[in-house]
């Protein structure tokens, strides 16, 4: 029997029904506010699911794709918050910029953290929902697996030595 890894799939932008359609055929299920998680054999990986996915977001929208990792010895962070028309985050963001490198991508409101910060998801989740205005917030470790998509353009992370990553078009 083939091992199978679990992919969360995050969506910024107008959704389409096209994008819906895509997820229903994936298997996705709907997770969080345009998120959805999948499960998927273990030979998957996000550059080529992003790839698969990027005829079907608008081209003024992002994806992100993403192999969670349960482990406290995760390799990044995925923190995620609604957005609340005319609420404030920035205690939130704040928050979020203290636990580690914060990945320059260009999403709103999904973030790419690489931390040393070993504390467990549902701890750290709980901490932060407290500073989030809205109180919608999914906290998420995930591997070195994880790509996006920005106006058509498909980038995915690299890792470069035993303590950095680079992200690069694809």
């Amino acid at each position: 029997m083939a091992e199978i890894k679990l992919f969360q799939i995050c969506h910024e932008g107008d959704l389409t029904v096209d994008l819906s359609r895509a997820m229903r055929r994936l298997g996705a299920e709907p997770t969080f506010d345009q998120s959805w998680h999948v499960w998927l054999t273990e030979q998957r990986h996000a550059a080529p699911l992003v790839r698969w996915l990027r005829p079907y977001v608008a081209p003024d929208a992002r994806i992100l794709v993403a192999c969670t990792q349960f482990t406290t010895t995760r390799d990044f962070l995925m923190i995620r918050h609604s957005m609340t028309p005319n609420a404030d985050y920035r205690e939130l963001h704040e928050a979020i910029a203290r636990l580690g490198v914060v990945v320059d991508l260009p999403f709103e409101a999904t973030f790419v953290i690489q931390s040393t910060d070993r504390t467990d998801v549902s701890t750290l989740g709980a901490a932060l929902g407290q500073l989030c205005p809205d109180d919608s917030l999914m906290v998420v470790g995930i591997s070195h697996d994880w790509a996006y998509c920005d106006s058509g353009v498909s980038r995915m992370n690299l890792v470069v030595g035993l303590s950095g990553c680079q992200v690069v078009r694809f």
